[in-house]
């Protein structure tokens, strides 16, 4: 099952702006602006969402490194 989207939670008060983005369905970024801001606050909630899951996948390290253990 692939995991879920990312996705954005706002919680939004008179003094200060919750923001709540999830990666991957685990990570969380909590953020909190004033409201004049919060066009700068949904900005990076969506830069923050383009970094969703791995892009490649990496090898393993005796892959990278066949003679590391013959030092």
């Amino acid at each position: 099952m692939p995991p879920p989207p990312p996705s954005l939670q706002f919680l939004p008060s008179r003094r200060l702006m919750c923001f709540i983005v999830s990666l991957d369905g685990a990570a969380s970024t909590l953020y909190f602006l004033p409201p004049p801001r919060l066009l700068e606050g949904l900005r990076t909630a969506r830069a923050l969402m383009s970094f969703d899951g791995l892009h490649r996948a990496d090898d393993a390290l005796d892959e990278l490194l066949p003679w590391a253990g013959s030092v």
